[in-house]
Parts: structure tokens; sequence; C-alpha cells
């Protein structure tokens, strides 16, 4: 097939057309081997050219698409724009960017998009192979371009004056010297003008300082005035136009009426102009950024407007344009009629309370006639409520400190939530006692004693703080001593040490210490005397009776009954084994959460569960396993119900036994103990008792307490005294 020359002119007698009597137009493929794979090129070999699809002299071993993925030349270049009609230049400057695909020659040309600029930016040339300038077959490869080179797309001369590293490196590998980038010539070559001087064009102004906006904070003294006050304002200045726009801050519930511009945009005149000048004539001279600075004094048609203070932006703004570097904040006077109200808003006092309802309802009624709802502290009120297991009930046991013996006897529950603050007193009636258990003070907030209540201010009340082991509450004139506490509240207490001073183990040890340390020999005697005490069997182990004692005789009255619990539950000695096992712990939570909802169905439990086994291989899974008991309506939390199928019997690959579940919740044999509060603390985590009657087990928890032993061992190690002990002799 023969090409035409392009230099003949197309006129018959100066070429034949080749395509007359063609009846097939396809293109004819073109395939060799190179590196024992088949690739399809554009030309035979042996031709005068190499194909850009891999780097002169440079064959790789796998195909282009592969070897040269997302490898892209990057070119920075700018071509010019001709502009007719206009003065103001001949011709406008655009920049570009040449992306170069390496896996298969393909050329893109993208202009980075300008703000404002007037023009279609975006994707110029989309992506393709682009042919040389008079040439049919021949394209533009990775040699033909380079920094300092003009090449010609599409009739369009684009001169490349720089490339990124990657594209520096890459031919710099094939061994073609890349030039330093070229500086970019002027955007716009303007033609001289000397017939009049430049008139200021907004339009050029606009596009250039379009959304650039100065911001100072200033205010405006007007309290000479009657009824005056200080009106703090936000004073922008818009670059676009030079037109200046204030705005006022009110303050919320601050009384004032007015709206909120305190000057509508606008060009702002440095003086007031007369009416004359208004209806023509030379325009006023108007406020410049250069006028603008912290401590300026604006004339705002009379009013004095002083700036104080400005934003990053505009610091950052006159910082490049006029080198200011310090910025200095101005102090704002302070408005004394508002402090004036502020202050009397303060010391306003209600009525004294008379005692009768809350004090929270009483005070909400002497605000307000309309009646409205106690608003309460809603946040601790989400932190401290019941989640799960945690209660956030601290429980103590308590005796009522009479002179009466039959009142002396009488066994109390205590309980203090801590989502509001209030306590709740029950009593523990024995039977023929001739006391009746129940409700003894309902749940509110309890005063401090010898207090006077009928003062404007709420009297100070009980709080977490005041509840430890040991301590007495005075609540309606009833005297009650703490004796015990369960298991939930010693345990939150400890966790939360920073809050309870009485267990926190660090400010109890410091405590023993600074008064050891204060006594003469007194570390030495204090572990020369109980040395013997120490139980020969059990090594390092200390019976907790003689322990408290050698505590009480060396600090007397200053440890409370609290932090003595709490150092014997820190340094417990009992071996380690449990009076109960895992199985029958959660099996009786079990048997309490079912006989408390009514559920007796396990015949069609069993049913349901031999349905699902269809291969009848006696296991479930655990997933499918929960689903059946949820179906079931089981009237147990997830976490129990979790714990229950955590202590069943399971088979090589964790599937479930489902009748040993079925003997598990089997009713005739009943759990042979109820769970005491420590009992619950090994089965979950921090649980509360279920009903307040079993708070009556608390005894035995605390006959586990006297009975036991302490490791000496470990507290000596912890007091870390033995260096008084080298002193002293």
């Amino acid at each position: 097939m023969s090409i035409r020359n392009p230099r003949l002119p197309l006129l018959p007698g100066y070429g034949t057309n080749p395509m007359i009597g063609k009846k097939s137009f396809g293109v004819r493929p073109i395939f060799t081997t190179i590196g024992n794979v088949n690739m399809l090129i554009d030309k035979q070999e042996g031709g005068n050219r190499v194909p850009s699809l891999y780097c002169r002299k440079q064959a790789p071993d796998l195909p282009t698409w592969i070897m040269y993925d997302k490898h892209i030349l990057r070119f920075q270049a700018f071509f010019q724009q001709t502009l007719h009609e206009n003065r103001s230049g001949s011709h406008i400057l655009r920049k570009v960017n040449i992306l170069f695909y390496l896996e298969d020659g393909t050329i893109k040309v993208m202009e980075p998009k300008t703000e404002n600029s007037g023009l279609t930016q975006g994707t110029l040339i989309s992506r393709q192979r682009i042919r040389l300038p008079y040439s049919y077959d021949l394209y533009y490869d990775v040699l033909d371009l380079n920094i300092g080179l003009e090449v010609s797309f599409h009739g369009k001369v684009f001169k490349i004056v720089n490339c990124d590293n990657f594209t520096r490196v890459f031919l710099n590998r094939l061994g073609v010297n890349v030039p330093d980038p070229i500086p970019y010539p002027d955007a716009i070559e303007r033609t001289p003008d000397t017939r009049k001087p430049p008139k200021h064009r907004p339009f050029k102004q606009f596009l250039d300082f379009d959304r650039q906006v100065l911001r100072f904070y200033g205010y405006w003294d007007d309290r000479d005035s009657e009824f005056g006050t200080l009106h703090n304002l936000e004073i922008h200045y818009f670059l676009a136009d030079d037109t200046i726009e204030i705005k006022e801050t009110v303050a919320p519930n601050s009384g004032s009426e007015t709206g909120p511009m305190f000057l509508k945009r606008m060009r702002l005149p440095r003086k007031i102009p007369p009416k004359i000048e208004m209806t023509g004539g030379p325009l006023v001279a108007s406020y410049s950024p250069a006028d603008l600075s912290i401590g300026a004094v604006l004339n705002v048609f009379g009013r004095k407007v002083v700036l104080t203070d400005c934003d990053p932006f505009t610091k950052e703004y006159y910082r490049v344009t006029y080198g200011f570097d310090t910025f200095t904040k101005l102090p704002i006077p302070q408005d004394d009629s508002k402090e004036c109200v502020s202050s009397n808003m303060a010391d306003r006092q209600l009525p004294p309370w008379n005692g009768y309802g809350s004090y929270d309802d009483s005070a909400e009624n002497c605000r307000t006639v309309e009646p409205k709802a106690i608003h309460r502290d809603f946040i601790k009120f989400l932190n401290k409520d019941r989640v799960g297991f945690d209660s956030h009930v601290l429980r103590f046991s308590a005796r009522l400190i009479s002179d009466n013996p039959d009142d002396s006897r009488r066994y109390f529950i205590i309980k203090y939530f801590l989502c509001d603050d209030t306590i709740g007193v029950f009593e523990l009636g024995e039977r023929n006692s001739g006391f009746l258990g129940g409700k003894f003070f309902r749940r509110n907030k309890m005063y401090l004693p010898d207090v006077n209540f009928f003062v404007p201010k709420e009297p100070p009340a009980y709080t977490d703080k005041d509840m430890w082991v040991g301590n007495e509450l005075v609540v309606n004139k009833h005297r009650f001593r703490l004796i015990a506490a369960d298991e939930y509240a010693l345990r939150y207490m400890e966790l939360n040490a920073e809050q309870y001073p009485m267990a926190n183990i660090a400010l109890i040890m410091d405590k023993i210490r600074r008064t050891l340390a204060s006594q003469e020999n007194g570390y030495k005697n204090f572990v020369a005397k109980y040395m013997e005490a120490v139980e020969s069997d059990k090594k390092d182990l200390m019976s907790v009776r003689c322990f408290k004692q050698a505590l009480k005789e060396i600090m007397c009255e200053k440890m409370t009954e609290h932090e003595f619990l709490t150092l014997i539950r820190f340094f417990r000695g009992d071996p380690g084994k449990d009076k109960l096992p895992r199985r029958e712990m959660v099996r009786s939570l079990v048997f309490s959460e079912l006989t408390r909802g009514l559920w007796d169905d396990r015949d069609r439990l069993r049913e349901g569960l031999m349905h699902a086994d269809a291969t009848g291989s006696g296991v479930l899974s655990v997933e499918r396993l929960r689903q059946l008991l949820r179906a079931h309506r089981l009237p147990m939390s997830t976490d129990l119900m979790d714990c229950m199928l955590s202590v069943l019997l399971k088979d090589e690959k964790c599937n479930i036994h489902y009748e040993d579940m079925m003997d598990f919740l089997d009713f005739k044999t009943r759990p042979v103990f109820n769970l005491t509060e420590a009992d619950y603390e090994k089965v979950v985590r921090h649980a509360p008792p279920v009903k307040d009657t079993e708070c009556k087990l608390w005894g035995e928890a605390e006959m586990e307490i006297r009975s036991g032993f302490v490791n000496w061992s470990a507290f000596l190690c912890q007091l870390n005294l033995e260096h008084l002990v080298k002193e002293q002799s």
C-alpha cells in the first residue's frame, strides 16, 4: 500500500488512490515474539523507529501493560492563546500538565482549574496516542518529550518547561539528559499605553481578591449617652470591592432589641461628605486596608469604633503585604452596667425553705409561677444508671443505735443510689420480733444532722463519701451505724479508690508507714512482737483477728473499720480454692431468674431442641442453641445466658450437648444453696443482690473474713520500712 507524499498538491495526476477497488479495510495484525511472549506491534522489525512500548534498545521480559502499569511521566508546559479585541494584551498564557502513559504510549493534557478564571479548564486533550505532525504512521514517543522542547498536539504548540522527579530519574536511566527547569514567561504580554495613566479595573480586583475578607474585632463605647452601653463589634473588610460591613455581637439574654447588623456593606468614607457632594462630583476617599490595624479608630458616621484584634487570615495578609509582625491584642473595657446587673442576679436569694416537699421542687416554684419539672443532673444519671450487672447502688448493713435493747437488735439495709445521690432504708424483720420488715424510709435525699433547714440555700446532704463501714448516719433523728457492705459496694469503692479514701490501699499504707516511722523503735518492736503469731503450718499467714489487733495497737483510733476491711481484702492469704463450683453458682443464678419469671416449659424446649437436631447427634452449636433459648423466651439476660452456655458440656468441636442443658434446667433438682454476695463476683462482674432479703446472708461472708488469714510477709513488703531497722539499730 503506497502512501501519498504530503508535499504534493492533492490534484489529479499527482497521486493515485490506493483505496480504489479494495473491499477489505481491516488492519493487518503484526505479531512478533519478544521475551517468549507473543506481542502485537505497530510496525515490523527492522524499521527506522523503535515502538513507544519499550525504552530504546531495552526490551523488558514482561509485557508493557504489566511492566509499566501506573507509570506516568509528568511534564509541565504552557501554550499561548491569542486574544481578539482586547486592549489589555495580545495573548494569554495558559499552563498545562502533559501526562505520558508508559504502558501504551498514550498522552493526556490537563489544565489545572483556577478560580474565577473565566476559562473552560480541566482536560484539554483526552488520553490517546498522538501522531507526529506531517506523519500518518508515527506517534509521539518518550524520547520526543523533554524540557525545552516544543511539541504540537493537534495544531496546538506546547512548550515544556519542567517535569517531576520520577520523570527526570526515568529519562536519566535511559541515557537522556534532562535540562534544568525553565521559568514561565509573563502571563500576559501587555501593550504599552503611554497616552494616559492606567485605570482602576474593578473586575480584575474582583478576580484576584474574591472571597478574601479581613476580619477585625472592636467595640463602640456609648456609655456617655443616656442608657448607653458598650457594643462589641465585628468588622469585615471585603478586598474584592473595598467595602466594609460591621456586625454587632449581642450576648444572649442581654435584653438588647437591636438587630445584629451595625453597618450594612458599603464603602465607608473617612469623613462625612457634605450634602452637596452626595449628588455628584469626585468620589469621597474611603477606608482602605492600609487604614486598618489593631488600635486604629474608625469614624463610622460619627461613631468611634476601636479595633482590638483580628483573625489569623488577616494577620497573614498584613504580614505578607505590609510586613507587619506584631499583633498585640488590646483589652476591651468592662461594662459596669452589665456587671451590676449580673451581680444583682447572682445575689438574688430565694425565700427560706419551709421544709415541706423537696428543696428542688420548692425552689423551682419560687423561680417561676408556672409549675415546671425539676432539672436534675442528666449527665450523672446516664453515667451512674444501671448498666447490665452494674447497678451503681451501694448497699450497707446497719444497726440502730439506741438505748432500747429491742431497737439495738434490729437489722437494716441502707442503699445509696449514685445516679441521684438519694438514700433508701429497709428493715429486715425477724420472725416473732414484733417489727415488720420492709421499707423503713422511702428513697430521698438525706440531709446532715444539726443544720438549719429554714434557709434560702439548700442544706448539705449525705454524699457517697460518707458511706463507709464504721460511719454513723443520722436519718430523720434515727442514728444508724454501718457495720458491713456487700461485695459490689466494696469492689466499686476499691476500683474507684481515687474518690474513696477509705478504700484506697495506697493512702492506708502511707498512714501506717508514717505512724510507725514517727515512733521510736516502732517498726522494729511491731515486727518482733507479732512475728511469733504467724501460723507455723501455714507459711507467712496470720489470722485476721491477730492482724486486726496488731494494727489497733499501733494506730489506736486513727484507722476506721472500713480501712481495716480494705487491708484484709487486699492482703487476703486464704488458700485458693472455691467454696462452690462455678457450674453450681451459675445454676443458682439461672434458677433464681427463671423462678422469678415464672418459666417452666421444659417439655416445649426439649421438643424444639430435638426438632433442630435433624441428624440426632445430640449436640448443637452455640449460636443455634442461643437462638433457640431466645425463641422459647427464657427470662434471663444475655450475660447470664453466655455464662450458662460456657459451663455446659461440649464435644471436641465446641458443640453443646443439649441433654446436659436440660439436666442443668431441671427444676426438680433444686440448688442446695443460695448465692451470697461474694459468690456473685466469681460468676459475673459486680453482680448486685437479686433481692434485698438476700442481704441476711452477709453474716456468712463476715464470718469468712473474720476466720480467714492475712499474708503477713506481703504486708511487711508493702510497708517497705526495713531501712528503719538499720537506722534504729
